[in-house]
């Protein structure tokens, strides 16, 4: 597989399939590439660091969190998820209670079907091969286990942004 050279610092870079870090890794796919895993969280936005490493053009921005990686079917380590995903429906409000001001706070703003769609877990091996599986999050460790059996090793990322890079 290919890298973007993000992060540019050789030395702040990990190997997607690392199991010594215990910080929780990142990271960005841009098309059939992607960058190389690394500690500090990146979000979409205006001041995205990696505009210099991705060249922009018709493609999808998937950022990614690393959750678990197996070999030969073992859970050899798993992170904790902190990483939420696009918001996909409203909160409830809570029923007013009368004599009793509530504040009132903006909701964030709903995703974009797109976006659910592009985010969720995905499983990748060694090979490039990457397999993008929803929302549930047990259905994706098992898929992460069986996809170690074939290929020796398996990372399990959850995907909780995604943008359109162009």
């Amino acid at each position: 597989m290919e890298f973007y050279p993000y992060p540019p610092a050789a030395s702040a870079r990990i190997d997607p399939f690392d199991t010594k870090t215990a910080a929780v890794q990142y990271r960005v796919w841009g098309g059939s590439r992607s960058t190389y895993a690394f500690t500090g969280r990146v979000a979409p936005g205006p001041d995205f660091p990696m505009d210099g490493h991705i060249p922009m053009g018709y493609k999808v921005l998937q950022y990614a969190q690393k959750i678990a990686v197996f070999e030969d079917a073992e859970l050899v380590r798993e992170w904790p998820r902190v990483e939420e995903g696009p918001r996909r429906e409203h909160e409830p409000v809570p029923e007013p209670v009368p004599g009793v001001k509530r504040k009132t706070r903006p909701l964030p703003p709903l995703a974009s079907i797109w976006e659910v769609n592009t985010c969720g877990f995905m499983v990748e091996s060694p090979s490039g091969e990457v397999k993008l599986l929803g929302y549930d999050a047990g259905e994706a460790m098992e898929a992460g286990a069986l996809a170690s059996i074939d290929k020796g090793t398996a990372a399990v990322w959850f995907v909780y942004a995604a943008e359109d890079w162009h």
